[in-house]
This record gives C-alpha cells, structure tokens and sequence, in this order.
C-alpha cells in the first residue's frame, strides 16, 4: 500500500493524538507539524522526527503532505484549510467545521474546486455503538423515528481548559446534534434553547449547559442537553494513570415500534479505589498495547482509506455545516429567547 503524507496543524491534545493514530498505521507518516506555539510545535514534532512550523503558510512552502489534520481553535479553521486546499491536499478538520456559516461554506467550496476531499472530525460515527444505533435506524428495526434524546455533560474542569473561548454547545454538543441529524436525515425546521447559569457563569460569562430542542420537518424531536459542570472531583483519581475520564453521556431513540440506549457513563469499566469511584474512557481513544485504539483510531483510518480508495468520507463538509447551523440556531435561540427558524440560518 502506498505511504500517505501526513501534516498536522494544531499541535494540542487533539492534534497530537490525530497524529499518534496516523503514525500508527503502517502505511501513514507524519512530516510536519505546524502551531503557533512552536514549542509545543516542536515537542510534537520531536515524537514523530518531522519538521515543525509557525504557521501553515511556512509548512506549505516547504513540504507537500497528501493529507493534513487541522486540530486549531474553533474560530481558526478557514485559513489553515484554505492553505491545505491550495497545496492540493485532503483535509480532514476537527469539529466544529467553523465558527460560522460563512466559513464553513467558505471552506467546503474551496476544498471542492481544489478537488481534495473535506472530512470533518464527528468522531461518534466511528464508535461502534453509536454506529449500530444508526445501523439498526435504517434497517427499521424500530418503526418511524419519532424522538432522539442525548446527554453530554462534561467537567468544569473543561471550561477552565477552555477558559471561556466557547460554549458547550459548540464544543461538545455539536457531537450529538450531528448525531441526530445522522439517524434522521430530514431537513430541521425550528429550535428552541435555554441556558441554565452557574459557576462557570460566574468565572466566564459563558453559560453552563442548556437544553435544545430540535423539530424535524416531520414532526420528529431531538432534545439535546449539555454542558460543563460535573463537579471539579469527576475523573480526578490519581492511579491507575492510564484510565483517562470522560462525562455523563447517553443517548436514547425512540421509534413507533421500539427504543434504541447507550449510556456511557460507566463505559463497560469502573472501580473504586482510595481516590473514590473511577470510570475510564474505554471507547474514544484508549491506549491498547501502546497504541492508540478506539473509534479515533477508526476515523482517522477511515480518513486515509477513503484517500488511497477515492472514496466520499463518512462525516462530509456538508454534514459539518448541518450541525454548525443547528447549533447556531441553538446559540441565536438563546440570545434571542425565541424559536428560530432553521430558514433565518440558511
């Protein structure tokens, strides 16, 4: 099998670990790295023995990858994948696609005309339970598709992180909204969403969590409720250090002849030790033998197989841009107290 090229824009936790699983496969390679903090930059590059940049005009200038993973802030995505779409190479983004709407249509039409593919990081397709829920939608087994729920709750920790940058419901929530629209590909008429305020109100005027509503043209509900605040003691045991955390998270789908569950709180695994109760994160990316495993090792896969076989990715631009307006429409509800038509969009 031929080696593809592999460049990494966004040298942090999740840069990192995209460039991790693609070293993994032996027919990938990474050859640079790009941030602009070129000391993390460097410690990157320094894991992988390939080049590091400030930007990714300089990497552009002086390599030509066959494929580039964009792991930037969220308000960063247009300019690095612009540049990849001029040096003729695949792209594959972090979600969300963009900020706005604007840009991630900017972005899917420069990467059309450039004729590279456009994949963006929905990383739940990937997951094989989540997978089967949708496998088990479209092979009917629960009649019509009538209302999907799902909850995200992640640490305040994560805010801190974030240090107010963004909402939860553009980081972590677009997660499931994409989710919804994939079990139920029919066109979202209205949403509606309220805020709920707390702590990580209080440190940095960004909302804690909040429920959305989604109607479907057919009359089909998703209900959406996310947020950041588990406590600052959720996922904080000190051994055994290779049990990474993760959130309250579930998602339930119900049908005119059937429901559909998954909770991944406890994902398969818990314990109790000195430290209190521990739930690892066995699904999204846990390390197996010294190798990144989990369903980012399976999109990332995914990405690199659809370059050599020619293929459309699972997760395309426009399925980005789907769940980038229903958030906005969610965040648009918000700051306006009202239902917002998914016309006012786009």
């Amino acid at each position: 099998m031929e080696d593809v090229s592999i460049a990494v824009i966004g040298a942090g936790f999740m840069g990192n670990l995209l460039a991790r699983a693609a070293s993994e496969l032996p027919y990938a390679r990474v050859i640079a790295v790009a941030d602009v903090d070129t000391q993390r930059a460097q410690k990157v590059a320094e894991q992988f023995g390939c080049a590091f940049y400030a930007n990714a005009e300089e990497l552009f200038e002086r390599h030509h990858p066959a494929a580039v993973f964009i792991a930037t802030p969220e308000f960063d995505h247009l300019k690095p994948t612009l540049a990849a779409a001029r040096a003729g190479c695949h792209v594959f983004v972090e979600k969300p696609i963009a900020t706005t709407h604007h840009e991630a249509q900017h972005m899917i039409t420069a990467c059309r005309e450039a004729g590279v593919k456009l994949m963006v990081g929905h990383i739940l397709r990937f997951e094989p339970s989540y997978a089967l829920l949708y496998s088990a939608i479209r092979e009917g087994s629960i009649g019509k598709f009538l209302s999907a729920y799902a909850r995200r709750i992640a640490s305040i920790n994560e805010a801190r992180r974030l240090n107010g940058r963004i909402s939860p419901l553009l980081y972590i929530g677009v997660h499931d909204i994409d989710q919804m629209l994939w079990y139920h590909p029919v066109p979202v008429k209205s949403v509606y969403a309220r805020p709920l305020y707390g702590r990580v109100w209080e440190e940095f005027k960004t909302f804690d969590s909040a429920w959305v509503m989604i109607e479907f043209e057919d009359g089909a509900l998703g209900v959406h409720e996310v947020g950041w605040c588990l406590p600052e003691t959720w996922a904080k045991w000190e051994t055994p250090k290779s049990w990474g955390g993760f959130g309250d998270v579930r998602m339930n789908v119900i049908g005119s002849h059937g429901n559909l569950s998954l909770d991944f709180t406890p994902m398969d695994v818990y314990g109790v030790g000195m430290s209190g109760w521990m739930l690892p994160d066995t699904r999204h990316w846990p390390t197996l033998h010294g190798r990144v495993s989990g369903a980012v090792k399976n999109e990332v896969e995914h990405f690199l197989t659809c370059i050599l076989e020619d293929k459309t990715p699972l997760v395309t631009g426009e399925d980005g841009l789907r769940a980038l307006d229903v958030v906005i429409a969610a965040e648009t509800s918000i700051a306006e107290n009202k239902i917002v038509p998914m016309s006012s969009i786009v």
